[in-house]
């Protein structure tokens, strides 16, 4: 039998254990163990273990015996998703093992700019940390300036027909809409004509303006004579063309070959191609920039010569 004074000293001890561990866990709840907001991506089929270890390469530093108590005493069975997380500053076991249990991941984002070219594009998606996956040969034109949401690892592949499709609905939409007798033949030569529109014009006023240059011209079988496509020929700022140039027989000389050239010179947006989606009556044949950002448009040679001149002396002023 055991004594009445060593069953007190038994109880004693047991509410001591049972105070020492209450506290202990209080404890572990509320401590702050994170000391700046932190990214953290937990890969699929991690378990606890090796969470704790990457936690710990990134200056969380949690004791598995802590870990393993607070996920036992939580209300509901503690089940680590997938995802990309922010882990706040003064973040507790707790802050954390909900985060990874109830919080939505990180969702990042990818932009395509309206006028970029495919070397602009590669780069910005090689460049990207968050996608995975080679890319294959990029097109000019196809993809759709805007942008895309996706979380970490998503494929560049997958993004890049994301982009298609929606640029494809955008030049299906307005196909659909195209004037009899449509001197541009299909939705290729409305891709080139759009970029070529949005490389020559950041004014979204004066797109439509310009759009109705472009196609008087090529209704009188004129050349276009766009600076932005032979400066795309021969990759360079359009301020370092030179008259030699001007001569070349490049594909996108359009000074010297009468037409559309090859391919589209960029990613066109919306305002471009809807700029062709009702073509603008216009019997403009000439324009030129006004120096403040937009253009003077023009229907004769000797008008446009003295536009030229307002530009050169606007040109110089500054």
């Amino acid at each position: 039998m055991i004594s009445r004074n060593k069953l007190f000293l038994l109880i004693i001890f047991k509410c001591f254990f049972i105070c020492i561990s209450f506290l202990y866990v209080e404890n572990a709840k509320i401590q702050q163990i994170v000391f700046q907001d932190t990214y953290y991506l937990l890969k699929k089929n991690t378990n606890q273990e090796q969470i704790l270890k990457q936690l710990k390469f990134k200056n969380i530093n949690i004791e598995y015996f802590k870990w393993r108590i607070i996920s036992l005493i939580r209300d509901d069975h503690f089940v680590p998703k997938a995802g990309e997380y922010l882990i706040k500053k003064n973040s507790t076991i707790q802050d954390i093992q909900n985060i990874f249990q109830n919080e939505k991941t990180i969702v990042r984002s990818f932009k395509l700019i309206e006028g970029a070219t495919s070397d602009n594009l590669e780069k910005s998606l090689l460049q990207n940390p968050y996608l995975s996956g080679k890319i294959k040969s990029l097109q000019e034109g196809i993809y759709k300036p805007d942008t895309y949401y996706f979380k970490y690892g998503y494929s560049r592949n997958k993004l890049l027909e994301r982009m298609r499709l929606a640029q494809d609905k955008i030049l299906d939409n307005i196909w659909k809409y195209k004037p009899k007798n449509f001197i541009i033949k299909n939705k290729h030569e409305l891709l080139i004509l759009a970029s070529i529109i949005q490389s020559e014009a950041s004014n979204r006023n004066d797109r439509r303006l310009v759009a109705s240059v472009f196609i008087n011209r090529l209704e009188n079988n004129m050349k276009l004579q766009s600076d932005v496509t032979l400066a795309y020929g021969f990759n360079i700022n359009g301020k370092k063309i030179t008259k030699k140039m001007l001569k070349s027989d490049n594909p996108f000389n359009t000074y010297y070959h009468k037409g559309l050239p090859p391919t589209p010179i960029s990613y066109p947006g919306e305002s471009a191609l809807n700029s062709l989606k009702f073509v603008e009556k216009t019997n403009f044949f000439y324009f030129v920039s006004n120096g403040r950002g937009g253009h003077r448009f023009s229907e004769t040679y000797s008008l446009h010569k003295k536009n030229i001149k307002l530009w050169k002396n606007s040109f110089n002023k500054d």
